[in-house]
């Protein structure tokens, strides 16, 4: 076979492959549009998609310029996009797997491996099989970050640059395996590789921090002073030897952060050398990876299965695991329920564990507040460690329907033992509301001492007791919102435990959408009695006493209610499963 014939062969091939299966994938969807949970799902989809995503498009010049990023802080982000990328291409060469991967299904393989075509042939396949995704990925990301305004350039532009990017960085990948499986067949041994590369890594991080060693980072003494850091980054980056090493990064980039069409043209030139320079790597470095294929498309399509019956994430059996806490043989339920999930979550879940965490950030805590010149570290981590907890308490629950989910597989032994319905659910609820209540509280130790250290107004006692009114309050409000998304499998189990609840497509992603919605305007009605009894307890403590008083009684008070209302909701779960029939639910 001729070499233009043989690239028509693989072009047609990937073309006619490409195409049925997109056609069998739209049926299938459209099809299964005739029941109502995929019907409304697919509605609030494709609204969500229009009025926040495609609607901007038509619209492009509706942003504002007030809302853009001026160019002194593009190029701050441009810079530290390269310094982030230069270090994920280090740790890529020290972290690449030793066999090659072009992920390609059982299919596939059983398609094209025994059809008379070169290896080559195969890469340029699983090079074009990858665009698709990257493509897609890419037009996506530039729509969304139009939203936010704050580039300058067109979307197209910004998607084109985000294209450019990851295609580069999926043929730099490529390459790196299939020089470290080149190397392990010289007899290079892949520790003595991953040595070679961090003894050079060292040496460049230690040459690059020599000229750097005298410039101190500005001390913040408040919140506008932050600004002086975007002037002492630049002054680092643009610092050589760091400059000549990030220079090919920046190629990179530099599309995405172009701010018009000749200064887009002009980035677009050494962005697409690179790209042509990895391809041309790919092909010249290329190996056996065969076998490696073979064994990743299995693997591939035993996590397909496990995620269809909902065995995703199940650990194998392994060897024994030390017990988190001594079991008595009488006692509560919820502490075997939590014995056994503490278990079944490692070590790192023990309590010892959150002790060392708890004593790490306290002795890190004072280490950074005992020097103004480390204090600014300390006070951008007190900014961004209230975030995190936020982020916990609201959305923390949603993340944790995988665990409540394998529920429903043991769900008829559970009920067949002298349990109550309200004391299975508390069970089950037991192990993520311990382990979000303790990272919270790990979270909420960081966050008092950093804003101690920052806000000197606050005396001690402010910041004790607004840390043991959020203490307090935690675990009820925690158990009480991770009643929230068990109720919906509870109450709505064919949109949670179908075969297709780990899928994708608008439908799915409608779905997700209402549950989220659903979520967020319970956890908001149920926060209303607890907002006014708490606010009340505070005016009054505030009063006798002053603030610290006010905010241990409104914490107590708020505590109070988000219990009773645990209670109730418990109540209500106990009472769902003792009625629920998983097979006749799911009809």
């Amino acid at each position: 076979m001729i070499r233009g014939n043989r690239f028509g062969t693989v072009v047609g091939a990937f073309v006619y492959l490409q195409a049925m299966s997109l056609y069998n994938n739209v049926r299938q969807r459209v099809l299964r549009l005739r029941q109502p949970k995929y019907l409304f799902g697919a509605v609030v989809g494709a609204a969500y998609l229009y009025f926040f995503l495609f609607r901007k498009v038509v619209h492009v010049g509706d942003a504002s310029g007030a809302a853009r990023m001026s160019p002194e802080v593009l190029a701050s982000f441009a810079s530290a996009a390269a310094l982030a990328l230069a270090l994920y291409v280090f740790l890529e060469w020290i972290l690449s797997r030793e066999s090659v991967r072009l992920g390609f299904s059982e299919a596939e393989i059983d398609f094209l491996f025994p059809a008379p075509l070169t290896r080559t042939s195969l890469i340029h396949f699983g090079l074009l099989r990858s665009q698709l995704g990257i493509f897609f990925s890419s037009f996506l990301i530039g729509l969304l970050l139009r939203r936010g305004g704050g580039f300058s350039g067109h979307p197209l532009q910004f998607a084109t640059g985000m294209w450019l990017l990851m295609s580069t960085l999926k043929l730099h990948s490529l390459a790196a395996s299939f020089t470290c499986e080149r190397l392990i067949g010289f007899g290079v041994r892949p520790w003595l590789r991953r040595f070679v590369v961090t003894c050079v890594f060292a040496a460049i991080a230690l040459a690059c921090w020599w000229p750097l060693r005298e410039m101190q980072p500005p001390v913040l003494g408040s919140r506008a002073d932050i600004a002086r850091l975007q002037p002492w980054f630049e002054g680092i980056v643009n610092t050589a030897p760091l400059s000549w090493l990030l220079m090919p990064f920046r190629w990179m980039i530099a599309p995405i952060f172009a701010g018009d069409g000749a200064s887009f043209l002009r980035a677009l030139l050494p962005a697409l050398a690179l790209l042509v320079v990895n391809y041309l790597w790919v092909v010249r470095a290329q190996v056996s990876f065969e076998d490696a294929a073979i064994v990743h498309a299995r693997r591939r399509a035993e996590v397909v299965a496990a995620k269809r019956d909902g065995r995703l994430g199940v650990r194998k059996p392994g060897k024994p695991r030390s017990e988190p806490f001594r079991l008595s043989g009488h006692g509560e339920p919820a502490l075997a329920f939590l014995w056994k999930g503490l278990v079944e979550m490692g070590p790192l879940y023990r309590p010892r564990t959150w002790l060392i965490a708890a004593v790490v950030v306290i002795a890190l805590c004072q280490w950074l507040a005992a020097d103004p010149a480390r204090k600014s570290v300390l006070v951008a981590l007190g900014i961004a460690v209230p975030m995190l907890g936020g982020w916990l308490v609201f959305l923390g629950p949603m993340m944790v329907q995988k665990g409540l989910r394998r529920t429903f597989e043991r769900l008829d032994v559970l009920k067949s033992m002298p349990l109550r319905g309200w004391q299975i659910a508390l069970g089950e609820l037991s192990t993520p509301a311990t382990v979000m209540c303790s990272a919270f509280w790990l979270l909420l130790l960081f966050g008092a001492q950093a804003l101690a250290s920052r806000y000197a107004e606050f005396g001690l006692s402010q910041v004790i007791a607004t840390a043991v009114g959020a203490a307090l309050l935690s675990p009820p409000l925690f158990g009480l919102m991770l009643c929230v998304p068990f109720a919906g499998m509870l109450y709505f189990p064919a949109w949670t435990l179908g075969p297709d609840n780990g899928g994708r497509g608008f439908d799915v992603m409608g779905q997700r959408m209402i549950f989220m919605f659903g979520y967020l305007l319970t956890v908001l009605l149920v926060a209303i009695p607890a907002a006014l009894l708490g606010g009340i307890a505070y005016l009054f403590g505030h009063w006798v006493s002053g603030f610290a008083l006010g905010v241990v009684l409104a914490a107590i008070c708020g505590g109070i209610v988000f219990a009773l209302e645990l209670a109730f909701a418990l109540r209500l779960l106990g009472r769902r499963i003792d009625r629920f029939d998983l097979s006749q639910e799911l009809r």
